[in-house]
């Protein structure tokens, strides 16, 4: 299996442009934020400036002696200043008074909806608005004297100029686009450092896992020899149960373990005595015993490998019987784990059809014939009717394949199933 460089960048872009994106939206965020805080510190204080214009001491005299506010006076204040509408509450926050440039009743109305609480004597409110692109600054200041006498309150709104709006909108703009070119200059500069790692760890993991499946290959070969079957065999039903998983839409997972199943359903075998391993007539009821024995040594020998493990379904249940009658445990039906009720129609059915020391070869049609009998008794049911009607055409193609290209085949669902 070959390293694949269009493999190797696919899999580090997959990672690093959700992490530039998270960066770019993390990093953008904040930028926005602290900018729109600035901008809004900039137009509260352009707003604190002209409500300090005003002459706070005549503001004040209107509320001296109890008279009436004159409203002509306290307009023509408003027109000294870049203020838009001015309100006067006496100390007691009731409103005595309310003049306006202009008329603008979407301002009206926002104003109403968002109330503002009075400030401390001493200190003063600020809030913004913005309304069909326009940007206003709402200013609540006291009015006091000298003495520091509460006279009453005056809100101003003023109204931000166009012109400074996209100053403070263009320097927001400037900022992200700054930060989008710091990540993305980051981002390019890392990934050639990334791709580097990654293809030395990576060339590691292939070549452990080459060293894995190989070992599964060579297992499997030393038990077919010494069973009197060849190799070919464990890459046929692989292949086989390969096909039938993906028709399933089984996941990657499920069909590894498949894979190594198959390599691997027999290995307990390695601890059968050869008197009963090849013996030609039929065994005694204790060979039988003695040769069922064989699943449990299987079990033994994958179980403290982490990788072995996954064909311990195949390699622990593949002589169970859908009805029940098979060993070691006498599973029925949906109990059988999955894998090993694929794998059991497969190997069966190569079986079948291939010459053995002890047998010919079946027939392809009289081979389907048969197993089809044992539907619901020795095969499940359901993925027996799912894989006959493919049958033909994958043995078609595999059953007179030689060894390398079986092995080449494998190897491709090896590198899809087998992820580094």
């Amino acid at each position: 299996m070959e390293l694949p460089r269009s493999s190797l960048h696919r899999t580090i872009l997959a990672r690093l442009l959700p992490a530039w994106v998270i960066l770019s939206l993390v990093l953008g965020a904040a930028a926005y934020r602290m900018e729109s805080l600035r901008a809004i510190g900039n137009a509260t204080e352009l707003a604190s400036q002209e409500a300090d214009r005003l002459d706070q001491a005549r503001l004040r005299g209107l509320f001296e002696g109890g008279r009436a506010m004159d409203a002509v006076a306290v307009k023509a204040l408003l027109q000294e200043s870049r203020l838009k509408q001015l309100r006067l509450f006496d100390p007691d926050h009731r409103r005595l008074l309310e003049v306006k440039t202009e008329a603008d009743p979407e301002l009206d109305q926002a104003l109403a909806g968002a109330p503002m609480a009075f400030p401390a004597p001493g200190s003063r409110k600020h809030s913004t608005l913005r309304l069909s692109g326009r940007y206003y600054v709402r200013v609540l200041v006291p009015l006091q004297d000298a003495a520091h006498g509460l006279h009453g309150y005056m809100e101003g709104i003023y109204l931000v100029p166009p012109r400074t709006v996209r100053v403070i909108e263009a320097r927001i703009g400037a900022t992200l686009a700054m930060v989008l070119m710091v990540t993305t200059l980051t981002s390019l500069l890392l990934y050639p450092i990334i791709v580097s790692l990654n293809r030395g760890s990576l060339e590691l993991s292939r070549r452990l896992l080459e060293g894995v499946v190989e070992l599964m290959r060579v297992l499997g070969s030393a038990i077919a020899k010494r069973d009197g079957d060849t190799d070919t065999h464990n890459y046929r039903v692989a292949l086989y149960a390969t096909r039938l998983a993906e028709t399933m839409g089984c996941s990657a997972t499920e069909i590894a373990a498949l894979i190594a199943g198959a390599f691997l359903h027999d290995v307990g075998k390695i601890g059968i005595s050869d008197n009963i391993l090849l013996k030609p007539g039929p065994l005694t009821p204790e060979e039988t015993e003695l040769m069922h024995t064989h699943v449990a040594i299987g079990q033994a020998i994958i179980a403290d490998s982490r990788w072995l493990s996954r064909a311990g379904e195949v390699v622990g249940a593949h002589h169970e019987w859908f009805d029940g009658s098979g060993y070691p445990k006498g599973l029925k039906g949906p109990a059988i784990p999955f894998n090993a009720r694929v794998f059991a129609i497969v190997d069966v059915f190569d079986a079948l059809t291939s010459r053995r020391p002890y047998k010919a070869a079946f027939p392809l049609e009289q081979a389907i014939g048969m197993m089809r009998m044992d539907s619901g008794r020795h095969f499940d049911p359901e993925l027996l009717a799912r894989f006959l009607p493919m049958a033909p055409a994958w043995y078609e193609r595999l059953h007179a394949a030689g060894s390398e290209d079986l092995k080449a085949e494998l190897a491709a669902s090896i590198g899809i199933y087998f992820p580094t």
